[in-house]
């Protein structure tokens, strides 16, 4: 119960409830269960307060999940694992201001495009890094990732070619040289898309 009046009859016999809601979408529908507020004389219904943020994060939540796109819980994660701000988040995306801090905050889903993009950066920091230099940014937290990301991709280079080394000893020279470069490399970009263990003490 609150003391405000009711917008469409000046009563004040405003009750909260939650109730199943459809969300359309698309062609598809999701049940989400709204929070909302209903006169009990009238029977209209309004969102008040927190009301309002909990049913956009609701609704924006069932479409999110309609699309297949990540969670505003995802967004916070990737861009926390390379030490972006969220206004950096945008330059790199081209949005507009604040947009990146709706989508983490849950108000509004992204587009699928740009989910696409942001899997991308999640992947691979080779595509967040190139992104970051594009948009100008200067965030030394971000850079000093990447560093460690390229430190640890070399030093994991470096063990297979000394391990192939051993391995070819005595055989062909370009036999040799080909086989470690492709290990290598190969170890090289699998660091690279293992970013969260490098990561997730920073």
């Amino acid at each position: 119960m609150t003391d405000d009046r009711c917008v469409g009859c000046g009563e004040r016999t405003l009750n909260e409830r939650v109730v199943p809601l459809d969300v359309h979408h698309d062609g598809k529908c999701r049940v989400i269960q709204d929070r909302q507020t209903v006169c009990g004389n009238c029977g209209n219904v309004s969102y008040i307060g927190q009301q309002i943020s909990d049913h956009q994060r609701a609704v924006a939540s069932a479409v999110r999940d309609m699309d297949g796109l990540l969670s505003a819980e995802a967004l916070q994660l990737i861009r926390r694992k390379y030490g972006f701000k969220q206004t950096d988040m945008e330059a790199m995306l081209s949005t507009g201001p604040k947009t990146w801090t709706r989508w983490e905050r849950g108000k509004v889903p992204q587009a699928k495009a740009t989910d696409k993009l942001i899997r991308l950066i999640a992947e691979d920091p080779c595509v967040a890094r190139k992104l970051m230099e594009q948009a100008g940014i200067d965030n030394p937290d971000a850079a000093a990732i990447f560093l460690r990301i390229d430190e640890n991709a070399k030093h994991l280079g470096r063990a297979v070619a000394r391990a192939e080394l051993r391995r070819l000893e005595g055989g062909n020279p370009d036999e040799i040289a080909d086989r470690v470069a492709d290990a290598a490399f190969e170890t090289a970009r699998g660091a690279h898309r293992q970013v969260t263990t490098f990561t997730e003490a920073a």
